[in-house]
């Protein structure tokens, strides 16, 4: 057989193959939240971001939405599971 010949039994062999399927990456659950005005929900000035893990049963203080973000991710936690609230002034 000729060169040509070979390379067109070859591409029709690996054309045959099944190639593997991809699995795709779940979708991340949109982080929601509520603005508060309430102080006394927010005792310390640097920290507007107030997180109620229900999960746990603990309350969380965080300086950005991005500390906010990674947490949730972290714990895999549901829009069910906690309560996020955001200071203003």
């Amino acid at each position: 057989m000729s060169r040509t010949q070979n390379a067109l039994k070859r591409n029709i062999e690996n054309l045959a193959k099944k190639k593997p399927v991809r699995k795709r990456k779940p979708k991340q659950e949109e982080i929601k939240w509520t603005k508060s005005k309430d102080t006394k929900l927010f005792p310390y000035e640097t920290f507007p971001w107030r997180l109620e893990d229900r999960k746990e049963n603990k309350v969380c203080h965080f300086q950005c939405f991005e500390h906010v973000e990674k947490y949730i991710r972290r714990y895999n936690l549901t829009k069910l599971q906690y309560k996020l609230q955001e200071r203003t002034s």
